[in-house]
C-alpha cells in the first residue's frame, strides 16, 4: 500500500489530497464540456496533450492509456495548462480503475515518430529537433505566475521547463493517485530518452510497484513491441503496435477519448438533473 500500513501517515494523507482536489477543482473535471476545453488549443492554449484513455481494456479486463509523445510540441507547450488537461486524464482513469475494481491500470507510451502533425491537441509531430527555449511561456514567466494558486506552487514549484512539468506531473501521481497504474511500457524510445528514465524514476515513490518495460527494435531495449501481446488480446491492440483493434491514425484516437469523456460527463449530468 502507498502508505505501508501506517494509518496516521494514511490520513495525513486522505487529507492532504482531498484539500489538493479542492484547490485543483477535480470535480470541474466531470463537467459536459470540461475535456474538450482543456484538450483544445483555442480554449486551453499550450495543452500540447498527446495521451488519453485507450477505451481499450488488458487480458484482464483492466484500462489504460495510450500516448504517443512526438505529437507534444516543447516550443508551445504552456506548463500549467498542459497540467491541467493531464490531471483529467488521471483523475478519469483513477474513477474507471475504481469502479471496475479489478486493480491497476496501464500505460502505453509510444516514442518514436508519428509521421504526421498532430490536429486534436499538440502541434508536433514534424521530423524536426524541437527546442523548448523558443517556449514563449517559460520565457514569460508562466510557470510561476499562471499557478493556480500560492498553495498548488508551494506544493509543485515552480514550472519552468519541461522537466519541472513531468515532476509535477510525477508528484501528483505519487501523492494523489496511488496504485492506479501498475505498468508501464515504452516504445521505441530512443537514448536520449531512456537516460531521462533514469533520472525521473528516481522520483516516482512507488515505483516498486510499476513494472517499466522500454520495447522496440533495437538491441538495446528488454523485448520487441510485440512483447505487448502478452498482456494484451490482440483486438485490444491498435494496429501500429501489432494488434488488430482501432488504429492510432496519427492523434485521432486522442478525439475518441474526447468524446468517450464528453459522452460519459453528459450521462452523469443527465442523472444528476433526474427526479
Amino acid at each position: 500500500a502507498a502508505s505501508k500500513y501506517d494509518v496516521r501517515e494514511a490520513l495525513i494523507r486522505l487529507e492532504a489530497t482531498a484539500k489538493w482536489r479542492k484547490e485543483w477543482n477535480v470535480l470541474d473535471y466531470y463537467r459536459a464540456g470540461a475535456a474538450a476545453e482543456l484538450f483544445s488549443e483555442d480554449s486551453n492554449p499550450g495543452a500540447e496533450m498527446y495521451f488519453a484513455d485507450s477505451l481499450l481494456m488488458d487480458k484482464e479486463g483492466r484500462p489504460y492509456a495510450a500516448g504517443r509523445l512526438k505529437f507534444a510540441n516543447p516550443e508551445n507547450m504552456h506548463p500549467w495548462h498542459h497540467l491541467r488537461a493531464g490531471v483529467l486524464v488521471f483523475e478519469l482513469m483513477a474513477t474507471k480503475v475504481a469502479s471496475m475494481g479489478k486493480g491497476p491500470g496501464s500505460y502505453i507510451l509510444d516514442i518514436g515518430a508519428v509521421g504526421k502533425v498532430g490536429n486534436v491537441s499538440g502541434t508536433a509531430g514534424h521530423e524536426r529537433v524541437y527546442n523548448e527555449n523558443r517556449n514563449p511561456y517559460y520565457a514569460a514567466g508562466a510557470g510561476t505566475k499562471d499557478a493556480p494558486s500560492d498553495e498548488v506552487l508551494g506544493e509543485l514549484g515552480s514550472l519552468d521547463n519541461g522537466f519541472a512539468v513531468l515532476k509535477a506531473a510525477i508528484t501528483i501521481l505519487n501523492r494523489h493517485y496511488p496504485g492506479i497504474v501498475g505498468r508501464v511500457f515504452y516504445l521505441n524510445s530512443d537514448m536520449v530518452f531512456w537516460g531521462a528514465f533514469k533520472i525521473f524514476s528516481r522520483w516516482i515513490s512507488d515505483r516498486g510497484s510499476i513494472d517499466f518495460q522500454f520495447l522496440g527494435p533495437a538491441s538495446w531495449r528488454e523485448d520487441p513491441v510485440s512483447k505487448l501481446l502478452d498482456y494484451y488480446e490482440p483486438n485490444q491492440l491498435p494496429e501500429e503496435w501489432g494488434g488488430t483493434g482501432p488504429r492510432l491514425n496519427g492523434d485521432e484516437f486522442m478525439q475518441r477519448a474526447i468524446e468517450h469523456y464528453e459522452e460519459e460527463a453528459m450521462a452523469m449530468e443527465l442523472v444528476g438533473a433526474a427526479p
